[in-house]
């Protein structure tokens, strides 16, 4: 059985009133998401521009271009 079986079997095991209010959280989280696509954009560039800001400092204290990569990463 695979894992989507398992996650399938589980729902329909669960109250219909459950699965609406489920359904209607998630309704809300992707308008909420899609009212703020821009906030979302601008928030993806400020944090490009920080890890950047921080590679290009690690970079210029003394770290290997692959060291303040991988301090990046994390």
């Amino acid at each position: 059985m695979s894992n989507k079986d398992d996650i399938t079997a589980v729902v329909k095991l669960m109250p219909q009133t459950e699965r609406d209010a489920r359904r209607a959280e998630l309704e809300k989280t992707a308008r909420y998401m899609r009212d703020n696509i821009d906030l979302h954009r601008d928030m993806a560039q400020l944090l490009a521009q920080i890890t950047r800001a921080k590679y290009l400092a690690l970079v210029e204290q003394g770290f290997s271009e692959d060291q303040a990569l991988s301090l990046c990463r994390g």
